[in-house]
C-alpha cells in the first residue's frame, strides 16, 4: 500500500484546519482509507489504503479531502485561460514513448519544504502510478527559460547537454554509464535506436525522458515562481491523469493554472489535445440502491450533501436516480457502487449501526484450492520456486509481447492500458519475471498456478484456474520441462501423452498438447526465439500450461 511522508503543518495548513493530535486525526483520516504509520514532530506518515486514488498520494490530496469534507466540493481547474504555448510531436515516437502532457504554473513561489512536497508527489506518481517512470514520469522547469514551442522528438545517442548536477555536457548515450538516474532507468529505453527528447525553439534541451532533466532549464529552486510541467509516458490515460493531479495540486497552492496545446503527428486519432485534461467520469445509481446497500432509510438531499463533501464536482438527483460527476483528479468510479462507498465514508462508517450475521458458517477452502497446494509441495520438490502476478495485465503482454493465441478480454474503463485485460494465459507473468531475473544464477525454474478468464465466445466468459511452469538457462529444452510435468503427472498416479500441435508461443516441431487420463489439458514446447527476443531473455527456456483440474485425478 502506498506510504507517504508529509509535514503536519503543510498538511492542516492547506487543510484549512487546527492540528487534532494523533487520536483525532487517525478517525478523521478514514476518508482517505488512510492510517498513521508514524508522528515525530512536524514528520507525519500516513499508510494509504487505496491503490485507485493517487490523487491522495501526496500532502495536497489528502489536505483537499480533508477541507472538503469540512467545507463541501471545490472548483478545480475551471476558467482557464486559452493556451498559448504548444508542443509538437514528431514521428517516430509512437514505438519509444510517445504521450506527453504539460502545462505551466504561475504566482505560487514555494519555500523550501513546499518544493520538497513537490519533488515528492512528482516521484511518488512516477515510482508507482507510472511504474517506475514506465508509464508516465514528470518533470519541472523554469517557464522564462523555454523558448516556445517545444518539440519533443526522437534524438540520436550522439545528442549531447549539460544534465541536471553536473556542468557539463554529455551525450544520451553516457548518461546511462555516468549518472546514477541514468543507470537506473536506462533499462526503460533497451532496444531503441533513437530516444526521445525535450527541446525548446532556441535549441535548448529540456529533458532526456524519462532518465534526466536538464541543468539549464530543469534546476527549479525555492522561490521560482513561474513552473513549466510536462509528464511523458507510453500509457495515454497515466499521463494525463498525472499532469492533471499536479495541476489540482499547483492550483490548491495558490498557482495560476496555464494549459499547454500539443500537436501530435498524422497515425494519431485526436491530433491535439490540451491539457491538462479536465476529467469528468458519470456515476449514476438510484435511491434504492444506496439505501438497499447501506441498509439505511437515508433521504435524497442527504445523498447530495454526502457527496458534495467527497469533491463531486456535480451532483443531480431526479426521478431517475442519482447522477454524480468526478473531480477532474479522480477516475477510479468503475461500478455504481464506487459512489455509494463515497457516501458511505461521507456519513462516516462509524455512524453506521452494526448488525451481527444472521446465519453462523464454517470456512473452508475450495476443493480446487486443497488441489493447488498439494501441486505447489510437488512443484517445490522438483526445485521450482512460486512466483505471484496480478489477474490484470496489458494487452501488449499477452498478445504482442508473448504471442497469446487467443485475445484476452478488455476492462470496459481501465485506469491505465498497463491493467487494462483480465488475464487468459500466466505465461506472461512468468516470462515477465524471467525477463528481469538475468542476475540470478541458472537455471530458473518458476511457476505459478492462479484464475484466469476464458473468452468462450458464445456471450458469456468462464473462470479456470491454470498452472504454468517455465525453466530458463543454457541447456532448458523440452526435456526439462516435460520432466517437471510428468513427476507430477506420476506422483498424482496420473496417466500422460503427447500429441502434435501447433502454438505461435513455441517452437514448431518442438511443441505438444498435454493429455492427462484422456483429456487434451494443455500444451508444453520450448519458448519460440521471438517470444524470448519481445521478452529481452537472452536464454533458452521452455514451458507448460494446464488446466490444474486436470490434475485433481
Amino acid at each position: 500500500m502506498p506510504k507517504i511522508e508529509v509535514s503536519r503543518q503543510d498538511l492542516f495548513s492547506i487543510a484549512c484546519i487546527d492540528d487534532p493530535g494523533d487520536d483525532k486525526l487517525a478517525d478523521i483520516l478514514s476518508l482517505v482509507k488512510g492510517e498513521i504509520d508514524a508522528s515525530e514532530g512536524d514528520k507525519l506518515k500516513i499508510e494509504l489504503n487505496d491503490t485507485n486514488r493517487p490523487d491522495l498520494w501526496c500532502v495536497e490530496g489528502v489536505a483537499r479531502a480533508l477541507r472538503c469534507w469540512n467545507s463541501g466540493a471545490e472548483k478545480h481547474l475551471t476558467e482557464l485561460p486559452e493556451p498559448d504555448m504548444d508542443i509538437f510531436v514528431d514521428p517516430g515516437l509512437e514505438k519509444v514513448r510517445p504521450f506527453v502532457a504539460a502545462f505551466a504554473a504561475c504566482g505560487w513561489a514555494p519555500d523550501e519544504r513546499e518544493l520538497d512536497a513537490l519533488i515528492d508527489v512528482q516521484e511518488k506518481l512516477a515510482a508507482s502510478f507510472g511504474r517506475n517512470r514506465k508509464t508516465a514520469a514528470a518533470g519541472f522547469y523554469l517557464l522564462d527559460e523555454i523558448e516556445f514551442p517545444v518539440r519533443y522528438r526522437t534524438a540520436s545517442p550522439e545528442t549531447s547537454f549539460v544534465p541536471l548536477g553536473f556542468d557539463q555536457e554529455m551525450t544520451l548515450s553516457e548518461i546511462p554509464e555516468e549518472t546514477e538516474t541514468g543507470r537506473t532507468y536506462a533499462h526503460l529505453l533497451a532496444g531503441s535506436e533513437l530516444w526521445p527528447l525535450l527541446e525548446d525553439t532556441g535549441g535548448n534541451v529540456l529533458s532526456f525522458p524519462p532518465v534526466l532533466n536538464s541543468q539549464t532549464t530543469g534546476r527549479v529552486s525555492a522561490g521560482d515562481s513561474r513552473l513549466f510541467c510536462e509528464v511523458t509516458g507510453t500509457d495515454w490515460d497515466t499521463v494525463q491523469l498525472s499532469a492533471t493531479i499536479l495541476a489540482c495540486n499547483l492550483q490548491d497552492r495558490g498557482a495560476e493554472i496555464i494549459p499547454v496545446r500539443v500537436n501530435y503527428p498524422e497515425p494519431y486519432p485526436e491530433k491535439t489535445v490540451v491539457s491538462p485534461v479536465i476529467f469528468s467520469d458519470l456515476m449514476i445509481t438510484s435511491m434504492d440502491s444506496v439505501r438497499g446497500v447501506l441498509g439505511v432509510d437515508i433521504s435524497p438531499e442527504s445523498v447530495r450533501k454526502a457527496l458534495q463533501r467527497m469533491d463531486y464536482a456535480s451532483v443531480k438527483l431526479d426521478e431517475t436516480g442519482i447522477t454524480g460527476i468526478l473531480p477532474p483528479y479522480r477516475r477510479d468510479g468503475i461500478h455504481a457502487v464506487d459512489m455509494i462507498e463515497d457516501i458511505a465514508i461521507s456519513l462516516g462508517l462509524s455512524s453506521f449501526e452494526p448488525l451481527l450475521p444472521e446465519q453462523f458458517t464454517l470456512g473452508r477452502c475450495a476443493p480446487i484450492e486443497d488441489l493447488a497446494d498439494a501441486v505447489r509441495l510437488l512443484l517445490i520438490g522438483t526445485d521450482c520456486e512460486e512466483i505471484l502476478r496480478p489477474v490484470l495485465t496489458s494487452r501488449e503482454k499477452v498478445m504482442d509481447l508473448s504471442r497469446t493465441p487467443k485475445s484476452p478480454v478488455s476492462i470496459a474503463n481501465p485506469m491505465t492500458a498497463e491493467y487494462g485485460v483480465v488475464r487468459n494465459t500466466l505465461l506472461p507473468g512468468l516470462l515477465e519475471v524471467e525477463s528481469t531475473s538475468a542476475h540470478a544464477a541458472y537455471p530458473h525454474r518458476i511457476f505459478e498456478t492462479g484464475e484466469v478468464l476464458i473468452d468462450c465466445e458464445e456471450g458469456y466468459c468462464r473462470t479456470e484456474v491454470l498452472l504454468t511452469c517455465l525453466v530458463c538457462g543454457n541447456k532448458a529444452d523440452f526435456g526439462d520441462i516435460h520432466s517437471i510435468i510428468g513427476s507430477v503427472c506420476h506422483a498424482r498416479k496420473l496417466e500422460m501423452s503427447l500429441a502434435d500441435t501447433d502454438d505461435a508461443r513455441f517452437i514448431p516441431g518442438r511443441c505438444a498438447a498435454i493429455t492427462i487420463d484422456g483429456r487434451v489439458s494443455g500444451v508444453i514446447g520450448e519458448l519460440h526465439p521471438l517470444v524470448l527476443d519481445n521478452w529481452g531473455i537472452s536464454r533458452p527456456a521452455s514451458a507448460f500450461e494446464i488446466a490444474l483440474s486436470a490434475l485433481k485425478g
